[in-house]
């Protein structure tokens, strides 16, 4: 099991609390069970269980929550690692949007004593692609 944090009074540190719950939901520790209610903290070494037709919602921090629906039974901080793990994925995740990525560049250069003209720059325009898979224009 996990080793509980302690703070420098040396008491054990929450992990986090419960913010709500429907049904049976325990909190057990060493074999013993009591229910959960909200605004309970939740500390290392605790167990998490629902019964049927019941949910719980963890809070761990203001930016991490973790939510159990029915008969599930989990370590408080097998919980706070699977939140983590969940939250660090989904902002490495590759991105979804598999359109083309397509770029105009205009090529300039200039002669001295000549005047610049848009008209001469816009036949100049070639479409750059980012895609590999994509023919570029001609």
């Amino acid at each position: 099991m996990a080793q509980e944090a302690t703070n420098s009074s040396g008491t054990p540190e929450a992990i986090g609390k419960v913010v709500s719950c429907t049904g049976t939901v325990q909190i057990g520790k060493d074999g013993q069970w009591k229910a959960a209610v909200a605004e309970e903290k939740i500390f290392a070494g605790q167990i998490l269980k629902t019964g049927e037709q019941s949910s719980v919602v963890i809070l761990f921090n203001p930016d991490l929550s973790a939510q159990l629906a029915a008969g599930v039974e989990i370590a408080a901080v097998d919980l706070l690692l699977k939140s983590q793990l969940e939250k660090a994925k989904a902002k490495i995740a590759a991105p979804t949007d598999t359109k083309k990525v397509e770029m105009q560049v205009t090529p300039l250069t200039g002669v001295r004593g000549t005047e610049p003209s848009e008209e001469k720059a816009e036949d100049l325009k070639r479409e750059h692609y980012w895609n590999e898979n994509v023919e570029p224009a001609k």
